[in-house]
């Protein structure tokens, strides 16, 4: 009879890399401001948005914002990952998560998941002027209110078409002026204000643009 063989240590087989970048965490704060991971590889899961609990399984609704890295084009796998090789490119200083992950132990993990997670605000505490341009984003297009929205929409509520479609406006224009006017990289926008209304809209409350615009 074969015994079962127990793995201890990481096979470097990319399994958890390939499941998309990890969110970081307060302690990962040093590794963005010393350069090891820079803005234009974050994005943010705004608070209200759905998401997979990685831990417990399933889809939940935000209660608050998650960084994470980006994956690559097209791919669940972490920006990061390099396939022909099975490394990470930023191995010496990867975020918690990544030094957690055991996959024949996940009590590490488990510990961490859900907590200290860094948030948009913190990662901009030194640039004053980027953290009040996310607020007043975060304010105009929050989840709730779009949420509210929908529903209105779904109940017959032409209003609500109305302020969706001027929300979408606002959320591109927005976009576009920080490009034009603040001079920022448009790899920083996922960041800086997570998807695009139009593509929350789509995936998360299944209303496209095309049939807001018919309405």
């Amino acid at each position: 009879m074969f015994k079962k063989e127990i793995t201890t240590e990481c096979q470097r087989c990319g399994a958890c890399c390939k499941k998309g970048g990890p969110a970081l965490h307060d302690e990962d704060r040093s590794i963005i401001e010393q350069g090891g991971i820079p803005l234009t590889a974050l994005y943010t899961i705004r608070e209200g948005e759905l998401a997979r609990d990685n831990v417990n399984g399933g889809v939940i609704r935000l209660p608050a914002e998650i960084i994470k890295i980006k994956s690559l084009e097209d791919s669940k796998t972490c920006m990061y990952f390099d396939d022909a090789n099975k490394s990470c490119e930023i191995y010496d200083t990867r975020p918690i998560e990544c030094r957690a992950m055991e996959c024949w132990n996940t009590k590490k993990i488990e510990a961490i998941y859900a907590h200290t997670r860094l948030t948009r605000c913190l990662v901009l505490e030194k640039a004053g002027w980027l953290t009040d341009l996310v607020k007043a984003h975060e304010s105009e297009c929050a989840l709730d209110k779009i949420q509210i929205l929908v529903e209105g929409r779904e109940a017959g509520d032409t209003n609500a078409t109305s302020a969706l479609m001027e929300m979408v406006h606002y959320d591109l224009h927005y976009r576009n002026l920080v490009v034009e006017k603040g001079k920022i990289d448009p790899e920083m926008l996922d960041f800086l204000f997570g998807r695009p209304l139009s593509a929350i809209l789509s995936l998360q409350f299944r209303v496209k643009i095309e049939k807001l615009k018919s309405a």
